[in-house]
């Protein structure tokens, strides 16, 4: 079976063509387009392997995946590889109550979804129109959904509702759904897979950390706590995005700055988080470097950034009653072993401790970064979405054969 799938950022998108068979699936392309930040609009092609010259500037994601279609049905050996394709894949952040699983997605699944991206604005409408650039593009070839939500679709009562009305629940699907769902699945599979066989790995605490953080509570199997709640906004620190806020404090400037629920959306989504307290930058790598020359603000972004982190993977140890297994993914988890070691100082007295020396040569590979006495394993690991997903739809698509 032969999958084209698409993971649609706010701004990003990635692409892997994956051959499905008996054993490990096989990557026959893959690349990203990634939002150049210089101002343009533009997107930038990154591939391991050269692609032809785009015929124009690339200003969104719609554009991209019609680029990549193009580009794969008319290779520079000539050999059409979307000539065998059995369908496209792609993953949308919010399912609603809806989504709890992967789904086939045609007229009035889009519809329904549609609806949704009020609820993740930076995510939903990219990954839509995505879809729409591939349905007009390959017809009626099968499009496949797999949702960050569905991950969480069984989160306790406990730790899925709100201290709200309960009509709020009822009337209008208020409660915690979850984010992320396909890294933090990726993530506990593929680090439980590196701890030495007779060690404990059943509580696993995961952190996706990138441009979006969140952290999850894994028991055995399920999910049964994490950061993220009825949007992508609740939890961590992010690079744009507030995370936990008193939602008093949002009334407030409301009412006093006169905002409408849109421009205090878009602050919450646009202009908060590392960016908001730094007043310089979203991107961690920046930040670092800006501390680095004693800049105050980026030092303060970085460190509330850290401390919500640690009281997250705090708390989650409370819930699962331990830990086994700590991992990191994401763009700053992989590729940033000062923020690591920063989110996990402190807790040497409950015994993790982290290999300072493994732990600063660790980035962009799977790695054991713990010290050989630590009560849990610390895992850094490169998250592999793709493989999940391809995995998700081949296995409904052999179901519905």
């Amino acid at each position: 079976m032969r999958l084209l799938v698409f993971n649609a950022g706010s701004s990003s998108l990635k692409f892997d063509l994956m051959q499905m068979s008996e054993g490990p699936a096989r990557r026959l392309k893959a690349g990203a387009f990634v939002d150049l930040a210089d101002g343009s609009g533009q997107f930038a092609l990154q591939t391991s392997e050269p692609a032809p010259p785009r015929p124009a500037p690339i200003r969104t994601l719609a554009e991209a995946a019609d680029f990549v279609l193009a580009w794969l049905s008319a290779t520079v050996h000539g050999r059409d590889l979307l000539g065998g394709l059995d369908a496209t894949v792609h993953r949308v952040v919010h399912g609603g109550e809806s989504f709890r699983a992967t789904t086939r997605l045609g007229d009035s699944q889009l519809a329904a979804l549609a609806e949704l991206n009020v609820l993740a604005p930076l995510h939903n409408p990219p990954a839509l129109a995505v879809i729409a650039a591939v349905r007009a593009r390959l017809g009626t070839l099968p499009v496949v959904g797999v949702f960050d939500t569905a991950y969480y679709a069984e989160l306790p009562e406990a730790a899925r509702r709100y201290a709200v009305p309960k009509r709020w629940h009822e009337a209008f699907g208020v409660r915690r759904y979850g984010f992320h769902g396909t890294a933090h699945r990726y993530l506990c599979h593929a680090a439980r897979a590196r701890v030495p066989a007779g060690r404990p790995t059943s509580r696993v605490i995961s952190l996706q950390l990138g441009r979006g953080c969140s952290v999850t509570a894994t028991l055995d199997e399920r999910a049964v706590a994490t950061s993220m709640g009825f949007t992508p906004l609740e939890g961590l620190v992010m690079g744009t995005r507030s995370g936990d806020v008193d939602p008093g404090a949002l009334l407030y400037v409301m009412e006093r700055g006169g905002l409408s629920a849109a421009e205090m959306r878009r602050q919450l989504n646009a202009d908060s988080g590392l960016l908001g307290l730094s007043g310089r930058s979203a991107d961690m790598r920046e930040l670092l470097s800006l501390e680095r020359g004693g800049d105050a603000g980026a030092a303060l972004a970085i460190e509330i950034f850290c401390r919500r982190a640690r009281h997250y993977v705090a708390a989650y140890m409370s819930e699962l009653g331990g830990v086994d297994v700590i991992a990191f993914g994401g763009g700053i988890g992989e590729h940033s072993p000062p923020i690591r070691a920063r989110i996990l100082r402190g807790l040497e007295w409950i015994g993790i401790e982290l290999n300072g020396q493994a732990n600063d040569a660790s980035a962009g590979i799977d790695a054991s970064i713990a010290a050989p006495g630590s009560r849990a394993a610390v895992e850094v690991i490169r998250v592999d979405e793709a493989s999940v997903m391809a995995g998700e739809a081949a296995s409904l698509l052999g179901r519905s054969t």
